[in-house]
């Protein structure tokens, strides 16, 4: 009997020195392998990170959109969620998204947005802090969420975002959401009978107020662009802050906005310069624009770059207002009579299609400019 309880011990003895040996072979790497790591991370000598590296940036690989090929990825460097608290405007963005919102989807039309505001954002020559406090860094970082994003989905948008209301001092915070499109103009290259009135580009020096530049003063400088057949036209014109000038033997030439001039001893209304665009429609001169996606903001308070959420009237050709649809669109350019948040200007196209979808817009609505969420 003793010599049984001998065997029984010697034998779970060999067992378990079996089995720590083999624990040990497993474990010990690792635990090497985490103790190197962890050294390596306590003795490293501290530099100090600058505004743009203060947050470590993962490689991600984002399904960047491009006009002619919308399924090229790229690699990017994304990101994560900042640190430090945001410091914004509390004048103008109040914390707090739309009461609901719904499923919204991608389109070619948005996709282009996206790939023109990313392109703007990358640039060196845009400042890194906007009007209230909003960072390029975070402008940039919003467009890019949503280029990883496949579906809108209230859920997606509330987990990935935070949503700023537009304070406008109105009733709920209410914008006025108007459009604003590129007239098509007959135009000539010279003065005729019929084509009497000259479209201009600013002089260099020595401009006058408005009201004498419409009796004359500019004339014989060489500053016209193209002659029209009214002043209506030449005020339409203006008024959209762009054109596209048909002259008689057929070719096309975009102008976009070239300044303006205000009237003297307190007059109201400006007058509008125009200078020579490419053949795209370009939004504060920087990049192209896109019917139904870009607006036109006071970038006192709302800078070129934004993203925002809005609440876009929908009007019926007689004008009643039939509800309300979501849109998310994008700062892309500044408007004459943009002067304050309480109104927005939806760039919606060229000619009389353009025109059409403009005067669907002019109702009240709201906007929420969209941040990636602070975690």
């Amino acid at each position: 009997m003793l010599t049984l309880k001998r065997f029984f011990i010697a034998d779970v003895t060999l067992l378990t020195a079996c089995l720590a040996t083999i624990w040990l072979s497993i474990e010990r790497p690792a635990s090497l392998a985490l103790s190197a790591g962890m050294a390596g991370l306590f003795n490293a000598p501290y530099e100090p990170a600058s505004a743009s590296e203060a947050v470590p940036a993962v490689k991600e690989t984002t399904p960047t959109i491009g006009p002619s090929d919308s399924k090229a990825p790229i690699s990017v460097e994304t990101s994560k969620p900042r640190a430090t608290k945001r410091r914004l405007s509390s004048k103008v963005l109040v914390p707090g998204g739309p009461d609901t919102i719904p499923y919204l989807s991608f389109d070619p039309s948005m996709l282009k947005a996206m790939f023109e505001q990313a392109n703007y954002l990358r640039r060196s020559d845009v400042p890194k802090t906007g009007a209230s406090g909003i960072s390029k860094e975070e402008m940039l970082r919003t467009v890019e969420l949503l280029q990883n994003v496949q579906l809108l989905d209230p859920t997606v948008m509330l987990t990935t975002f935070d949503f700023y209301g537009i304070n406008t001092d109105l009733h709920n915070n209410r914008v006025r959401m108007t459009g604003y499109y590129t007239p098509v103009i007959k135009a000539s290259r010279v003065r005729t009978s019929e084509y009497t009135v000259p479209m201009l580009r600013r002089p260099e020096s020595n401009v006058p107020p408005a009201e004498l530049i419409e009796e004359g003063a500019l004339e014989g400088r060489g500053l016209e662009l193209a002659w029209l057949r009214s002043k209506k036209e030449l005020a339409n014109a203006q008024l959209q802050g762009n054109c596209l000038v048909e002259f008689p033997d057929g070719q096309r030439q975009h102008f976009g906005f070239g300044g303006s001039v205000k009237r003297s001893k307190g007059g109201k209304g400006k007058y509008v310069f125009f200078t020579p665009v490419d053949n795209e429609v370009l939004g504060c001169g920087f990049f192209p624009l896109t019917a139904g996606y870009s607006v036109a903001v006071d970038p006192r308070f709302i800078p070129i770059g934004s993203t925002l959420l809005a609440e876009l009237p929908n009007i019926d050709a007689n004008g009643k207002l039939l509800g309300y649809t979501y849109r998310i669109i994008f700062a892309q350019d500044r408007g004459g009579a943009i002067l304050t948040t309480k109104r927005m200007d939806l760039y919606s196209g060229v000619g009389q299609i353009g025109l059409q979808e403009a005067r669907k817009i002019n109702r009240y609505g709201r906007l929420w400019l969209m941040l990636p969420k602070e975690r």
